[in-house]
């Protein structure tokens, strides 16, 4: 007999389970904004809703599943203590996960498990996706091993591209080297080596991410060396403008004194009394 009723009762046991199962999801709905996306060193929330069909507040707690398996629990509100950097709240269903100062270790997967006892539990899942603006690019001179060049700098997160160029829109070929520091950040600098003539071109390093791109410009990146040279020559052609503007000026203040001086003297010929034997002359011719 008890193998007859066997499979019976198996079948039965395997049907409760599953009917309590689905029940459990039935009775409890969890809606998770994803992705989302922090910023580096300002505060993240991560929110998430969820319904019981017992109306009842339910154990909720956060897990990273990335770096962190330990949970972590949430509390009400009202019962909230001192901020930490992470902390988990709920209130009238509502779910939120703060992180204070997000870092990049905080980037990955994060479950919520939502616990309502005899209504059953759900999961659901969010990916957090951190990034951090990259600094405007910092172009300098460079010397390596007696070769001359130029070096661009920039830190950010995620990983992105530098793009050297110069002033006609050319993009030029570099050697790039990419350092991820203590914090996660990205350190990426680029090297181009530049010879004389060429630093008489305008360079200009871009930072370009999700199509978006942040520009530095240096201009006419003259050495020292050739700045020196090309200082006397400077001062002579300002000294040639200087004296010919000079002389420029001198005969400008002529042309326009000649004119008047000739006029005052034409104009004082004219007005001068005529001499005595002039007028005797002028007597004797009437007599």
């Amino acid at each position: 007999m008890a193998t007859y009723h066997f499979p019976r009762i198996l079948c039965f046991i395997v049907i409760s389970f599953f009917v309590t199962i689905i029940a459990g999801d039935a009775f409890i709905n969890v809606w998770c904004k994803n992705p989302v996306t922090g910023i580096h060193n300002k505060r993240t929330v991560l929110a998430c809703e969820y319904k019981s069909m017992k109306k009842k507040e339910c154990n909720c707690s956060w897990t990273h599943m990335t770096m962190n398996p330990t949970g972590i629990p949430c509390t009400s509100n009202k019962k909230a203590n001192a901020p930490e950097r992470r902390r988990c709240l709920t209130d009238s269903g509502n779910v939120t996960l703060i992180i204070e100062k997000t870092e990049i270790l905080d980037e990955g997967k994060y479950q919520l498990l939502v616990d309502c006892e005899s209504s059953g539990y759900k999961t659901a899942d969010t990916e957090l996706l951190v990034k951090a603006r990259y600094t405007v690019p910092q172009v300098t001179k460079s010397d390596r091993g007696g070769e001359k060049g130029l070096s661009c700098t920039t830190v950010g997160y995620p990983l992105a591209e530098l793009h050297w160029q110069i002033e006609n829109g050319t993009k030029l070929t570099a050697n790039s080297s990419i350092i991820q520091m203590e914090d996660k950040l990205y350190n990426i600098t680029t090297y181009i080596s530049v010879i004389d003539e060429g630093y008489c071109i305008n360079y200009s390093c871009s930072v370009c991410i999700e199509n978006a791109c942040t520009s530095a410009r240096l201009d006419n990146p003259k050495t020292e060396g050739n700045y020196q040279q090309q200082e006397p020559k400077i001062r002579k052609s300002t000294g040639v403008y200087f004296s010919l503007g000079f002389v420029i000026v001198i005969f400008a203040l002529l042309a326009m004194m000649v004119p008047l001086y000739w006029r005052n003297q034409i104009s004082q010929a004219f007005m001068r009394p005529r001499s005595k034997s002039a007028t005797s002359d002028l007597i004797e011719n009437a007599e």
